[in-house]
């Protein structure tokens, strides 16, 4: 017990010293190893130890398909066909904005960069059309949610890695949630526009559905032959990352044509970079997680529930609501990596399914992208439409209850994640 009060002492010290949350892991787990006596090349075995697994490769290449395919013109193409599918109905830009989002979220599984792949083009165009720049932010950071949840998903790739899960039935058992999130949220934007008469586009003609569906089938093609190669064992999540990289490629380059060699590199150098973020903090949550499954935190976290009575919802509810707190000040990925040893182990001796749980702990912390203080989506899309922070979370404020509402709704159903994975792989393989 005092190992794990000297390891959350060290490491709440230095978030409140404002310490990047990968470095101060890293630095609390160095502490706990030099007053226990251990080597001091343990941390760093643990770091290199937490990154060695096949299945986080798919983080790099899934960051560098989203980069490509905003440079190959796929975002733009999509954003465009959703906007003439929707664009006629009353405040027409707000769904296509949650919709293009959607979409987007089947090819790149990372929130921040569908928010910055839609939102470079949909926020000026909402403005310009007589959005206030706070809302437009807003729908489309809570649009941009969808990211994490509709497959592929960076977060449940890591999920998946720690708790030794299927990444396949995982991608699978996102789609429903993410659709129903979409739905709520579809339509606190219908009652929104209809409050503020917000402005609606021309109706397109058969000519120009056809025109733009015609532009648009590539990326709409992509999520197919991703998710769609995953169900039907053609190829591995991490396999599947490396296909919608080349997928991008020869879309920007040969079909659309605007993807110029010049552009490649720096696009390479971006995710990388953001990989780098990723992996590092992976490692460094991994040697602070390592010492708490060493000092038998799990099990103190079973005892201590099974006495309240252990009941399987009082569980799930009271994980739901300290993920919403930790999502509003920490990264997700930290959070995975930290709370996933210690929950983990009681949500299946309640008998929780595992698939259901990595799905659920993903919606939750994806909130968390819109929230202050650290919502990096929210920090995305304010930058620009270059509005405040205040005036985008008053703004955001509806479109957050209805993801609390999907929140619950498949808390209550479990069957909503675990029937398509059980109907594409079988039941019983997790």
């Amino acid at each position: 017990m005092e190992t794990i009060t000297l390891l959350f002492g060290v490491f709440l010290v230095l978030i409140v010293l404002n310490v990047p949350i990968a470095f101060a892991m890293a630095a609390s787990a160095a502490v706990v190893v030099i007053q226990a006596g251990l080597p001091d090349s343990v941390v760093m075995q643990r770091i290199i130890f937490g990154v060695d697994s096949f299945p986080l490769l798919a983080v790099p290449l899934f960051l560098l398909a989203g980069e490509l395919m905003d440079l190959g013109g796929l975002s733009r193409q999509l954003v465009l066909f959703a906007n003439t599918c929707l664009g006629h109905v009353r405040g027409g830009l707000a769904h296509v904005a949650i919709v293009s989002n959607m979409i987007m979220s089947g090819l790149s599984g990372a929130g921040t960069a569908d928010a910055a792949a839609t939102g470079g083009i949909l926020i000026p165009a909402m403005i310009k059309r007589g959005y206030s720049p706070a809302f437009s932010a807003a729908v489309l950071g809570a649009g941009a949610v969808l990211g994490p949840i509709i497959p592929p998903s960076i977060a449940m790739v890591v999920y998946g890695a720690s708790a030794n899960v299927s990444v396949g039935r995982l991608f699978v058992g996102g789609a429903v949630p993410g659709l129903i999130m979409a739905i709520y949220m579809i339509c606190v934007s219908a009652l929104i526009a209809k409050r503020r008469d917000y402005p609606c586009e021309p109706k397109a003609s058969c000519g120009q559905l056809t025109t733009s569906f015609r532009d648009a089938i590539w990326g709409l093609l992509a999520p197919v032959i991703i998710i769609g190669g995953i169900m039907g064992g053609i190829f591995t999540p991490t396999e599947a990352a490396s296909v919608a990289v080349a997928y991008s490629l020869f879309v920007g380059v040969f079909i659309y044509r605007v993807m110029k060699p010049s552009a490649f590199f720096p696009a390479v150098r971006r995710s990388f970079l953001l990989t780098a973020k990723i992996m590092f903090i992976i490692g460094a949550a991994s040697s602070f997680s390592w010492l708490l499954a060493r000092s038998n935190a799990p099990k103190l976290v079973s005892d201590g529930f099974m006495s309240l009575g252990g009941d399987p919802l009082a569980f799930l509810l009271l994980v739901n609501v300290m993920l919403l707190v930790l999502g509003c000040l920490m990264e997700t990925v930290a959070i995975l990596l930290i709370v996933v040893p210690l929950l983990f182990p009681l949500s299946t001796q309640l008998g929780i399914d595992p698939v259901f749980f990595g799905v659920m702990m993903t919606l939750t912390l994806s909130i968390g992208l819109v929230t202050p203080p650290v919502g990096m989506v929210m920090f995305v899309v304010t930058g620009i439409a270059k509005a405040r922070v205040q005036d985008f979370t008053r703004e955001v404020a509806p479109y957050l209850v209805a993801q609390l509402l999907s929140l619950v709704t498949i808390t209550m159903f479990p069957v909503l994640v675990t029937w398509l994975p059980d109907l594409v792989f079988g039941p019983g393989r997790k």
